[in-house]
């Protein structure tokens, strides 16, 4: 039928560097992950922002020193306009 069939599958590159000082943070940052408030409706869903109370929860656990919390607000502002994109 004329389709040629690559001997290796196409994969997309999902390694990426994180830097050491960055580290708590990103650990912060995907701990949190289920702490996202959403919004539902008949348009889809909007990524409003994270719920912050249950963030500090996470952030104790962690024992995370105090200026995670804010690189994770950072790391949110970065992050809705991607989720919220149509």
């Amino acid at each position: 039928m004329g389709l040629t069939i690559p001997a290796q599958p196409e994969t997309a590159e999902t390694d990426f560097l994180i830097m050491p000082n960055a580290w708590e943070s990103f650990k912060a940052f995907i701990s949190c992950s289920t702490q996202w408030r959403m919004a539902v409706g008949f348009g889809g869903v909007i990524w409003l922002g994270m719920d912050y109370p249950a963030c500090k929860l996470v952030l104790d656990d962690l024992q995370s020193p105090p200026h995670v919390f804010a690189d994770l607000r950072l790391m949110e502002a970065a992050a809705l306009p991607v989720l919220n994109e149509a």
